[in-house]
C-alpha cells in the first residue's frame, strides 16, 4: 500500500516539450523513514475545477518495504528518495505544491499574471 514519504527536501519544476506541445515537468527528492521503499513517485491531485491559487499539488509517495513497521523504531534511518512526473501543461498553472508527512514544498513555474504590471511594460 502506498504512502506519503517522511519529508521533501528539494522540489524543482518546468516546462518542458516544445512551443507547440509544452510539458509540465516535476522533479521531487524526498526522506523515507526507512531504507527499501520501492515504487516512489509524483502522484497528482484530480481537480474537477482548477485551483483558484494556480498550483497543482502533488504527492509523494512509495511502498514500504514488508515487514517494515509503520512505527518509529531503533534501526530506522531516513534515506533519500527522489521522483518525477511529467504531463500536460495546464493553463491555469502558475506553480506545484509537493505533499510529505512533515512538510511540503511549493515551487513557481509561471510568474503569476499581474494586469496593471502588464500594461506598465507595455507603455515602456
Amino acid at each position: 500500500m502506498s504512502e506519503l514519504v517522511r519529508e521533501i527536501v528539494e522540489v524543482n519544476a518546468f516546462v518542458g516539450g516544445d512551443e507547440e506541445n509544452p510539458v509540465l515537468a516535476v522533479e521531487a527528492e524526498g526522506l523515507t523513514p526507512t531504507a527499501g521503499w520501492s515504487q516512489v513517485r509524483l502522484e497528482p491531485h484530480v481537480y474537477i475545477t482548477p485551483p483558484d491559487d494556480g498550483v497543482q499539488d502533488f504527492d509523494l509517495v512509495g511502498d514500504r518495504p514488508a515487514g517494515a513497521s509503520p512505527e518509529p523504531g531503533a534501526a530506522d534511518a531516513l534515506t533519500p528518495v527522489e521522483a518525477a512526473w511529467e504531463g500536460p501543461l495546464e493553463d491555469w498553472l502558475i506553480g506545484v505544491r509537493i505533499h510529505a508527512v512533515d512538510n511540503m514544498i511549493e515551487d513557481e513555474v509561471f510568474e503569476p499574471w499581474d494586469e496593471e504590471g502588464d500594461d506598465e511594460s507595455e507603455a515602456a
